[in-house]
């Protein structure tokens, strides 16, 4: 059954539009949602063909899927240098940061309401809210940021579906304290641990009660952050985070910042839903949502492989499509099982033609790459038929 508290159908049945994935603002192209069916255009490809190579020629080639590489290369405007470190910083912080610390240091954090999950937009980007004055009360920033590592990681594993919602809205409550109060190395390492380890993650960030001084606070701010997430936030005197409201439905909202939700003063930790009213008056649904048959159609279509799937909306679909295939492999195997002469005389043949001098192998490679090492078995010249190993 589905857990209404993390992901619910309409979540499934959520598939963004071209403008929603990528589009272009101010000659910058900006790209949202990398996962699941999305397809990337021909320049994407090429670059992605590029930097490959580039890789290759570095002699480093981790594990990691095109839109992995290609998420790197958005935040990184493209710059392969740049692009080529900040893989390896993220792999170098994903070996120190995992497994999770959790412990009771963590949970305190997580119990504090310095951060935490709030409501979600109309496109069910989950909100998060953070409360600079409880978070500037953190003394130990080594303890700050193994939390926000297993409050963020359980966003993505629990209200993220790739391919559909792949970002969070960012509502941070100044509550009058100055950017700059905060001790700027810390302030400078949380910010630095955002925008390096989840990058092209922040749809918008509204920050609210601000000081007057927040003009000076933040030319100071921004000179830590990319270009691209600078243009994604705004600032509020007032307590109200005007914007989110163009995309959020005030249910999901906290009556102190204008929504008509309770105000939360405890329970921060684990998140809970608020409402089940996600969409505007002015949203039409139809037009946001697909239908539970175009659903079905999709997985028939096999353009859901990339993507989670939701049982409950593929019931009795699954199981009969599964029977289905089941019985297309068996027919096929009984005629594969037949052997044809002529067609056995034809094997024979390529293999004389194509096989000549198979016993000469050729010479085994070995690449050293950072962080791990391998050896690439070169096959054979000899070219089995498939024919051959059915005996």
């Amino acid at each position: 059954m589905i857990n209404r508290q993390t992901l619910f159908q309409e979540c499934y049945l959520l598939f963004p539009k071209q403008e929603d994935i990528c589009y272009v603002v101010d000659k910058i192209k900006v790209r949202k949602i990398f996962e699941g069916q999305v397809e990337f255009d021909q320049q994407e490809m090429e670059i992605l063909k590029q930097f490959e190579a580039y890789l290759i020629s570095k002699r480093f080639m981790p594990k990691w899927t095109e839109p992995q590489l290609l998420r790197m290369l958005y935040a990184t405007k493209f710059k392969f240098e740049k692009t080529y470190a900040a893989i390896q910083a993220y792999i170098q912080w994903r070996n120190q940061a995992f497994p999770l610390k959790e412990n009771q240091e963590t949970t305190k954090f997580l119990s504090s309401g310095s951060i935490y999950l709030h409501g979600r937009d109309n496109r069910f980007r989950p909100i998060i809210m953070v409360n600079a004055i409880k978070l500037a009360a953190q003394k130990n920033i080594d303890i700050t940021l193994d939390s926000m590592t297993i409050f963020l990681e359980y966003v993505l594993a629990n209200y993220m579906l790739p391919g559909q919602i792949e970002n969070w809205v960012v509502v941070m409550d100044l509550g009058g304290l100055g950017i700059t109060s905060l001790p700027r190395q810390q302030l400078q390492r949380v910010l630095d641990y955002l925008q390096n380890n989840y990058r092209s993650r922040m749809h918008k960030c509204y920050v609210i009660n601000c000081p007057s001084t927040i003009t000076f606070s933040w030319n100071i701010v921004k000179g830590f952050l990319e270009e691209i997430t600078v243009r994604k936030i705004s600032f509020e005197k007032s307590s109200i985070p005007t914007g989110l409201f163009d995309h959020c439905h005030k249910s999901q909202v906290e009556q102190k910042y204008g929504g008509v939700s309770y105000n939360i003063e405890s329970n921060f930790w684990p998140p809970n839903e608020i409402s089940q009213q996600y969409f505007l008056p002015t949203d039409n649904i139809t037009d946001i949502l697909i239908s539970k048959e175009q659903y079905n159609q999709l997985y028939e279509f096999g353009k859901l492989q990339k993507n989670r799937l939701c049982k409950e909306l593929l019931e009795g679909k699954q199981q009969s499509i599964q029977h289905t295939n089941t019985d297309q492999h068996s027919d096929k195997k009984m005629k594969d099982d037949v052997p044809d002469p002529e067609e056995e005389q034809q094997v024979i043949n390529d293999l004389i033609q194509n096989n000549q001098g198979f016993y000469q192998t050729r010479i085994d490679e070995t690449f050293d790459i950072p962080l791990c090492e391998t050896t690439i078995q070169l096959p054979l010249n000899f070219i089995p038929h498939k024919k051959m190993f059915k005996y």
